[in-house]
C-alpha cells in the first residue's frame, strides 16, 4: 500500500474544510473510495456518479500533475508520496 496526499482543491476544499487527507491505497480508486465513504455526505449529489461510488465527468483527478483520464483513470496504482488532487472543473472568462 502506497502512501499518499489527496489535495483537495476549489469547492472541495470549502466542503470538507481540508487542504488535504493522508491515505494508504494500492490504486487511484482506492484513495477515492475511502475519501468518498468518509466524505460522501458533504458532498452535493451532482458531483457524484449515480451510485455514489465515483466521481462524476466534471471532476477533475490529478495524479503528480496528470489527469488519470490519460493513465488508468481509477486503476492507476499509486507510490509511495504521490499527490493526488480533487478539482471541480471550472471555466469561465
Amino acid at each position: 500500500m502506497a502512501k499518499v496526499k489527496l489535495n483537495l482543491l476549489n469547492i472541495f476544499q470549502l466542503k470538507i474544510d481540508k487542504r488535504y487527507i493522508e491515505y494508504e491505497g494500492k490504486t487511484v480508486g482506492d484513495v477515492i473510495i475511502q475519501f468518498l465513504n468518509e466524505n460522501s455526505d458533504k458532498l452535493d449529489d451532482e458531483m457524484l456518479s449515480k451510485n455514489k461510488k465515483k466521481f462524476n465527468s466534471q471532476i477533475l483527478i490529478l495524479l503528480n500533475g496528470r489527469n488519470i483520464k490519460y493513465l488508468k483513470n481509477y486503476k492507476t496504482n499509486l507510490k509511495d508520496n504521490d499527490n493526488l488532487y480533487l478539482s471541480f472543473a471550472l471555466a469561465g472568462g
